[in-house]
């Protein structure tokens, strides 16, 4: 169908330009004769037999039709070096998956999305979007397409390019390492729409060349390029410390489709017994009986888990139950049906392997899968850390590359989705101490590409299989030195395990020999929001650094830097050293060069947030006026200090309500949120400042009592929050605090319902910010109590116990971990949910004492 496609759009493209009336005019007009206009019921014939005379009788018809059929050919030859860069949407599979001597076939191929035998359920919407996404010529040239393992995104888009392809486009998969060469050929030629789909966006190698390409791209031609990959917005954080920023700009700005796992328990019931039809049928084999109304499928279940499960059912041909299989289970199952076939192909004389064990079968594709080489040389180079296989002949090595290639063609070797993939090769490497021994051998010292891939195929695989993460941390600590940036790009392209990627990377950072010049290319090259353990490491060491070679000013930075880093990870004790340290540094620094003033003034503001933490409340007031004062005078000798200004106001007025100024707080809160909506007004850089000062202006109004208007700056706070977080997550905490506070607003004019919903989001939201950072616990705590009351507030008791319990235990928790800063909020939480209970309840978890 693929090559069908595109001998449609080939043929479509050459009928136009050869065309006898394009050829006629083009003449008539290069000869200067002004075309004859004919009427167009004409015989084709006719008007282009006029034409060519008319042509003619200027003496240059013959040249002109050479130059103008020149031109044809020359733009159906472009057509054609736009293919030789593009895998077809239907690659053919030139092997027979039937093994000859009547054994196993091959089940993968019928799974993955190309070759599925199923309908295409769903997702009219989606095409839709997408369909007018190609059509519409001022949106992004680039969409990003993301959502979990298995929900469908490739073969959405598989489909999207078809339904392309018969209106004319070029499509197809962008080739491993064609990027640069394909968006020039789609430059050498104009008039044609060209659709580039680019799966597992996140593993290419060839993704900064690509981006480089469209950033230059200045062509004629519709070209429109197709990111596939799990976590969009992670992707382009990841890009960004890798590539030029106007290059990273075309993914941070282009549209997101965001898949989830699609239909009710219903659909999945059904589009489960077509499965199991459809792929009885292409293996030809009886189908068991499916029940309409019960089957081993759950609602949120991915496409892929769905489809295995039906193919578990059809090879064992029983009538299955009610309840799904674990994903491992049911990988397993595939996996032994597909080791029988590959033992069975591999037996075979024509490929001249000899005698091989089952254990060597899967080492060699669990190391193809893995490294994805693109040639037989290092397909071959890959083959030779097994063990197994170091000491064979080259022929022999050559011929197992060879098979491979032939069961599973295309770039590197892919048996089947992603989520069945990264388990079989998690398991090949893991699963025994001589497994874990193979996967010694097979990630030595891997290249500088191979290293960057594998560590993010890992940390993918790791979402849902947790012993890839343990290859993860083996690989990086072997030479955390030369592979730290590519584990901080692998843990930036994931979510769901961030946090423990991070943990690792920072583990493997401390043991690591970093010089200055490596530390500051990985600071650069690390968010400190997103990986916060990486970022306090790497600044402790740069700290280190300057303390041996660099000069005070060098120092007072990189102390300012370390005390965010501290901040982030809840390090509040070591904190306030860091920052009276800084401060100490400025104010010297500042007495005998005043440039030195702005930077005296923010340290002055990160020493004011570091008494908050440890309580010291009235040395942070004096802190918070000190720096207000300094910034005022600098934004009046030069209003680019005037954002200083902003967030100066804002830390005063928290202060303030620390020690129950509450009437200062408000006039404070109030002029910092004017001076930041004008700054915002002016620059959109700005918006995040002004979104904390709505928040702190709320809670102003909130203290004094005018409730109807800290409803309506709350709103404006979680509006402008969600704006900023969906183009950036590191502000996902301060949404949080703006949900928290419009919840208590909420309440307090008497919007129960509305108040537990929002008041619900803030819990969700915090709880997936504590994944990727555990200092943000305290925060956690503070919604879970205040979702506590709204959910009693709305009446829903019966739920309300169950999350005081859960907030009161989290703070026990930070109460025991340091009773300093905590234990204190403990007592006052626990009284204060006691309440909450329902009289003759077990109080034990709310009473419980440290």
């Amino acid at each position: 169908m693929a090559h069908r496609f595109k001998n449609l759009a080939r043929s479509k493209a050459l009928r136009r330009l050869k065309s006898p009336w394009v050829l006629g005019v083009g003449a008539s007009i290069g000869a200067g004769v002004p075309p004859l206009v004919v009427p167009a019921g004409w015989p084709l014939v006719w008007r282009a037999l006029i034409a060519a005379v008319v042509a003619a009788l200027a003496g240059a018809s013959g040249s002109y039709f050479g130059v103008v059929l020149t031109r044809a050919e020359n733009a159906v030859a472009a057509i054609d070096a736009l293919h030789a860069f593009l895998d077809p949407l239907s690659p053919p599979w030139p092997h027979s998956p039937q093994d000859p001597a009547g054994g196993e076939r091959g089940v993968f191929e019928l799974l993955l999305p190309e070759s599925c035998p199923t309908p295409f359920w769903g997702r009219r919407g989606e095409r839709d979007w997408w369909w007018a996404w190609c059509h519409e010529p001022a949106i992004s040239d680039l969409l990003v397409v993301d959502g979990p393992g298995g929900c469908g995104k490739t073969r959405l888009a598989s489909r999207a390019a078809e339904e392309a392809a018969a209106a004319g486009w070029v499509t197809g998969w962008l080739r491993e390492g064609r990027a640069a060469d394909l968006v020039d050929a789609a430059a050498a030629v104009t008039g044609l729409r060209v659709l580039v789909l680019v799966d597992n966006a996140d593993i290419r190698s060839d993704l900064p060349s690509l981006l480089g390409a469209l950033a230059r791209y200045q062509g004629r031609t519709r070209l429109r390029v197709v990111l596939i990959a799990r976590h969009g917005a992670e992707l382009g954080q990841a890009l960004q410390s890798r590539i030029p920023e106007r290059h990273a700009l075309l993914v941070k700005n282009a549209p997101v489709m965001s898949l989830r796992p699609l239909g009710e328990t219903s659909d999945l019931i059904r589009w489960y017994g077509e499965a199991v039809r459809a792929f009885a049928s292409a293996l030809a084999t009886p189908a068991p009986p499916v029940s309409d109304t019960i089957a081993p499928v759950r609602e949120g279940q991915t496409m892929v888990e769905v489809l295995a499960q039906a193919m578990v059912t059809v090879l064992s041909g029983a009538s299955p139950t009610g309840s799904p299989a674990p994903l491992g289970e049911v990988a397993e199952v595939l996996f032994e049906h597909e080791a029988r076939w590959w033992r069975g192909t591999a037996a075979l004389d024509r490929w001249g392997i000899g005698p091989v064990s089952d254990l060597v079968l899967a080492r060699v594709m669990a190391g193809l899968a893995l490294f994805a080489p693109a040639d037989e040389p290092a397909a071959i180079g890959v083959l030779r850390r097994i063990p197994e296989l170091a000491d064979a002949s080259v022929e022999r090595v050559a011929n197992l590359v060879r098979w491979a290639h032939a069961l599973y063609p295309g770039g590197g070797v892919r048996i089947g989705p992603n989520l069945l993939t990264d388990w079989f090769v998690t398991v090949t490497l893991t699963r025994t101490e001589g497994d874990r021994d193979f996967a010694r051998h097979l990630l030595n010292d891997p290249a500088e590409d191979q290293a960057c891939r594998i560590l993010t195929v890992l940390a993918r695989a790791g979402e849902h299989h947790p012993p890839a993460r343990l290859l993860f941390e083996r690989l990086l600590g072997g030479d955390p030195v030369r592979l730290a940036r590519h584990a901080v790009y692998a843990a930036l392209t994931t979510a769901t395990n961030r946090g423990e990627l991070d943990h690792t990377t920072a583990t493997a950072l401390a043991a690591a020999d970093l010089d200055p010049d490596t530390t500051t290319l990985l600071l650069r090259l690390t968010p400190a929001y997103a990986l916060p353990r990486c970022a306090l490491i790497l600044t402790r060491r740069q700290v280190h650094h300057t303390r041996a070679t660099g000069t005070p000013l060098d120092l007072a930075h990189a102390l300012i830097d370390l005390a965010g880093a501290l901040e982030r990870m809840g390090e509040h004790h070591e904190q306030l050293r860091v920052a009276q340290e800084s401060t100490d540094l400025w104010r010297g620094l500042a007495a005998r060069d005043p440039a030195n003033r702005p930077h005296l003034a923010r340290a002055l503001t990160a020493l004011a947030a570091a008494l908050h933490h440890v309580g010291e409340l009235r040395e942070e007031v004096r802190m918070a006026r000190e720096s207000v004062a300094l910034c005022r005078a600098l934004a009046d000798d030069d209003p680019a200090y005037q954002p200083d200004l902003g967030r100066a106001l804002g830390n005063l007025s928290v202060a303030l309500d620390e020690v129950g100024e509450h009437h200062e707080q408000l006039r404070v809160a109030r002029e910092a949120v004017a001076l930041c909506r004008a700054l915002a007004g002016d620059d959109p850089a700005s918006r995040p400042v002004l979104g904390r000062s709505l928040i702190r202006f709320a809670v102003a109004l909130g203290r004094r009592g005018e409730h109807r208007e800290q409803l309506r700056v709350a709103r404006e706070a979680v509006v402008l929050g969600r704006v900023l977080t969906e183009d950036d997550p590191a502000y996902r905490p301060d949404l949080g605090r703006s949900l928290i506070d419009l919840a208590v607003a909420l309440g307090r004019a008497g919007e129960y319902r509305e108040e537990m919903e929002v008041a619900r989001e803030a819990v969700a939201l915090y709880r997936e910010v504590t994944d990727d950072n555990p200092a943000h616990r305290p925060d956690l705590a503070h919604a879970l109590t205040n979702l506590a009351f709204a959910l009693n507030s709305a009446g829903e008791r019966h739920e309300t116990p169950q999350v005081a319990r859960e907030a009161v235990a989290l703070y026990r928790e930070l109460a025991a971990h340091d009773p300093e800063l905590f234990r204190q909020a403990y007592i006052d939480n626990r009284a204060t949910l006691r309440r909450l209970l329902p009289p003759h309840s077990d109080e034990d978890d709310i009473t419980f004492g440290l």
